[in-house]
């Protein structure tokens, strides 16, 4: 499943519903752009969660499954999506959300994760990350944290202990 509507996709127009996501920031303009190429390349058989902009590349979390598909045979779906937006891109795959962070953070260990209630109502991830291990991250905690938080929707803290 994509993050528009495959009849968005295939035509390169929004309809009203996909433009209210759009316009309300549930989806971005980066997740138009690549759920438009995923669904050329898949004929509306490929799909993704999100697409994440970190800065130095975009981030797409997909489902495991996909995962082959999107990168395409020798690479070739993955080097056509980076010249096309111009950016570095890395496909990562899970079945759920928590799966998600412990691939974006592994092969460092995760002390635990909490859900911490603020006085507002709002709620936030907390994710522990041994002291240790932090040397061992692929990316920036900043880029985890911003990846994570737009999976999930929330406020994400990382502390490193």
């Amino acid at each position: 499943m994509l993050p528009i509507c495959n009849i968005c996709a295939k035509t390169r127009t929004l309809c009203a519903s996909c433009e209210t996501k759009l316009k309300n920031e549930e989806i971005s303009e980066m997740d138009v752009k690549i759920a438009q190429m995923i669904y050329d390349f898949g004929k509306g058989d490929l799909g993704f969660e999100k697409a994440v902009d970190v800065g130095d590349f975009v981030v797409v979390l997909s489902q495991k499954a996909d995962i082959g598909k999107i990168i395409g045979p020798g690479g070739e779906n993955l080097r056509k999506m980076e010249e096309s937006i111009g950016m570095h891109i890395k496909i990562m795959g899970a079945s759920s959300a928590e799966e998600m962070i412990h691939t974006l953070i592994s092969p460092a260990n995760i002390v635990s994760t909490s859900r911490l209630y603020k006085a507002d109502g709002g709620i936030m991830k907390k994710i522990t990350i041994n002291k240790n291990d932090v040397d061992k991250l692929k990316m920036d905690l900043h880029s985890i944290k911003k990846i994570v938080s737009n999976l999930l929707h929330t406020d994400v803290e990382i502390v490193v202990e």
